[in-house]
């Protein structure tokens, strides 16, 4: 995306803001006009009411300029008002936009975009692109107003003296093309810069207890100054740029300003100009060359802000999750599954299922088993719709998966991910995410379900306890089990189990189990689970290999009819009976 097309959208942004824009516009403008009053009201002071003693136009003179800048600022005060509002206005719209988009995104794009990048383009990039529409749009125009203004004025004076003072101005104009050319690419890669430092930042906040327990702080503090430095590197090349543009335009316009009062006192001891109007055509040119410098702030702002909008449009421009409008929305499914000759991979040529079929009957319980990278989180991951499969038929109730509304299907299936995510607030926030209008009784028999009710009433404020960053205040087994809870609260037909009872002790998985044998009386259930105890509860077990069903029957038949799952139901019997967990997945 050019910068000129990054301009053009910002300015779309203000469609629902022109009044306001509209307001600020116009009192900036009068405000500027005002400020000009000034050095006509010097040059009636020197020519006229000095030299002719007018005691009576002394106090009018000095009420119209003290008038012209009390109302100029009066208008400053309401701009600044207006000002804000379409500000926070405009910064408000434009974050709930990019993060309704980003709800909207399919997971894929997740997997390729770093969190910190998102956060950088979230908190730090909307309110630079902000700066551009408020200051760069605003300033600059009424900028450039009043040097067509003072130009004006100058030329009605003297048109020789005003040809000397904008004599620098092509240059100054090259100047500024120039700069804008160099900056701009190096304006992106700083805030690309800034993106990765939040970046490590964020990594290292997430995996703190990681780090801690892996005594890598060194590694890790390298890895942020590692960061730290290419921003530095950026922002120095950034500064070097200004430290020379800035100083080189303020000389040009201080050239002109001493041109000025050497052409100017010439004229006035030749007779040709008198001492008031060079003494208005001194401030006058204080009055052009004040926006100009303001005009190199704005090009900065402008460059920087462009910058940052190009990165929040590639965001906003990035295909949402296609979903079909008129797709299925039945009010609950029987919960019937069906997969067919599935291929579908994460890369490339690198397919992780390769012609999977799998059938699950109605509120039957099937345990996936099988090896590390086998596709069992992927099959679960492609019945939710995260992605996408190469090839074949995914179907529930007979319906090919494609057919149905996205968010229709999901509120079909609840599903309890290997590790549960806890949002940071409180367990009632937690469980309203599965259902927002659930009363507290809901919740208190959904907790009674997970077998969690217990720890949350011992907790200060019950269902108002608050769990911490991605539940950090809770352990592992009680984050498990509040994530339970929620897939109970959601009450849906079809139960998906990826790990679930992996993070919990051996009691507290005798009474998932207990708990479990309720849940799927009316539901399809599907787990995946490192423990043989779990799958034990199947109807049916699938064992996944090589990116197919390879086997499919009870424990004990699978025992005798397939070798590999001996192997591994032997491996992970082993591990239990320890204590301990092989990376057997059965």
């Amino acid at each position: 995306m050019t910068n000129s097309e990054a301009l053009r959208r910002l300015l779309l942004l203000t469609r629902g803001h022109w009044r306001r824009a509209g307001v600020v516009m116009i009192l900036a403008l009068v405000g500027t006009g005002l400020v000009l009053v000034f050095p006509g009201v010097v040059a009636w002071f020197v020519d006229e009411i000095i030299p002719q003693r007018r005691m009576d136009e002394v106090i009018q003179a000095g009420a119209l300029a003290g008038g012209a800048f009390a109302l100029r600022e009066l208008l400053a005060a309401i701009r600044l008002r207006v000002s804000a509002a379409f500000e926070q206005g405009l910064t408000a719209e434009l974050r709930l936009r990019l993060h309704r988009q980003l709800e909207r995104l399919p997971v894929a794009w997740f997997d390729q975009t770093r969190s910190g990048d998102v956060l950088t383009r979230m908190a730090e990039d909307v309110p630079t692109m902000q700066r551009v529409i408020l200051e760069g749009i605003e300033q600059g125009l009424t900028a450039v107003l009043q040097i067509v203004i003072v130009t004006v004025m100058l030329f009605w004076g003297d048109w020789k003296l005003a040809l000397i003072v904008l004599a620098p101005t092509p240059m100054i104009a090259a100047g500024g093309w120039i700069y804008s050319r160099w900056v701009s690419p190096r304006a992106v890669a700083a805030r690309e810069a800034a993106s990765a430092v939040n970046t490590t930042l964020l990594d290292t906040l997430a995996g703190i207890r990681q780090v801690k327990s892996d005594a890598a702080e060194g590694l890790k503090q390298e890895e942020f100054r590692a960061a730290g430095e290419t921003l530095r590197q950026g922002q120095l090349r950034l500064a070097a740029a200004w430290s020379i543009y800035s100083p080189a335009m303020t000389f040009l316009g201080h050239a002109g300003l001493v041109t000025l009062l050497v052409a100017g006192a010439m004229a006035v001891i030749e007779g040709r100009l008198e001492l008031g109007e060079l003494m208005r055509d001194v401030l006058l040119i204080g009055f052009l060359y004040e926006p100009i410098s303001r005009l190199h702030g704005v090009n900065q702002t402008l460059m920087q802000g462009l910058a940052a909008a190009r990165r929040v449009f590639a965001v906003l421009e990035e295909p949402e999750e296609v979903d079909l409008e008129n797709g299925l929305r039945p009010e609950r499914v029987e919960g019937r599954v069906e997969m067919r000759e599935v291929v579908f991979g994460y890369e490339v040529g690198r397919p992780v299922l390769r012609g999977c079929s799998l059938e699950v009957e109605p509120r039957e319980m099937v345990a996936i088993v099988g090896a590390t990278g086998a596709g069992k989180t992927t099959i679960f991951q492609l019945l939710n719709r995260f992605y996408e499969p190469w090839s074949g038929d995914l179907s529930v109730d007979g319906v090919a998966l494609d057919r149905w509304a996205k968010r229709s299907l999901r509120s079909q299936v609840a599903y309890v991910m290997q590790e549960p995510y806890l949002f940071a607030g409180s367990i009632r926030d937690n469980l309203r995410m599965a259902a927002p209008d659930a009363s507290d009784e809901a919740m208190w028999q959904a907790l009674e379900q997970a077998h969690a009710a217990e720890f949350v009433r011992q907790r200060s404020g019950g269902l108002d306890a608050e769990v911490g960053e991605r539940g950090g205040r809770l352990s592992g087994g009680e984050r498990q089990r509040v994530a339970l809870a929620r897939a109970f609260l959601k009450d849906a037909p079809l139960l998906l189990l990826d790990e679930a009872t992996s993070a919990v002790d051996a009691e507290s998985e005798r009474l998932i189990q207990q708990a479990l044998r309720r849940l799927r009386r009316d539901r399809t259930c599907l787990v995946i689970a490192h423990r043989l105890s779990t799958i034990l509860e199947a109807d049916r077990i699938c064992v996944l290999r090589d990116g197919g069903v390879m086997a499919q029957g009870r424990h004990e038949e699978l025992l005798r009819t397939c070798p590999y799952y001996a192997t591994l139901a032997r491996m992970a019997g082993e591990a239990e009976r320890r204590g301990s967990d092989t990376g057997a997945e059965v």
